[in-house]
């Protein structure tokens, strides 16, 4: 019998009879400690609980975060139809493929400056480099892009 928790396994040998516990320690060296049934048996049991309660909060979380707004516009906003929502995967799925055109820093730089909305100037700093440089990147990268939607 074996568990994966977290940052350990608990295992139990049926030939031995033994219980173990196997972790990698902070110089990151495989450790395998023979431990007690009842220490076995309250860290199982443990787990279980923490995985019971981490489940039943977080069925409540989200309703206990909306407003009055958000229920009544869930409630009474149109659902999106099944064509637009197949438009739209096609849609990222073109975007995705346009954006395999750029050199990666290219689109580290579009990322950035257009998802992220975080100035040239900044993009820049963050880089350590010349703004004309993001700025040339950008273009760059943003023609590969239109050329990309109008072949």
């Amino acid at each position: 019998m074996r568990y994966e928790v977290d940052s350990y396994t608990l295992e139990y040998v049926e030939d031995e009879d033994k219980y173990y516990i196997s972790f990698r320690d902070s110089v990151e060296q495989d450790c395998r400690i023979e431990i007690d049934k009842d220490i076995f048996d309250t860290y199982t049991n443990s787990k279980k609980t923490y995985i019971k309660i981490k489940n039943e909060t977080s069925r409540h979380l989200e309703q206990s975060d909306l407003t009055e707004e958000d229920m009544y516009k869930r409630a009474f906003e149109p659902v999106e139809s099944v064509e637009e929502t197949v438009i739209k995967n096609i849609e990222k799925e073109k975007v995705n493929e346009a954006l395999k055109d750029l050199t990666s820093t290219q689109f580290r730089r579009i990322d950035l400056h257009i998802v992220n909305e975080i100035t040239i100037r900044d993009v820049a700093k963050l880089e350590k480099v010349q703004k004309s440089q993001i700025q040339k990147s950008l273009e760059l990268g943003l023609k590969k892009i239109k050329k990309f939607f109008e072949e």
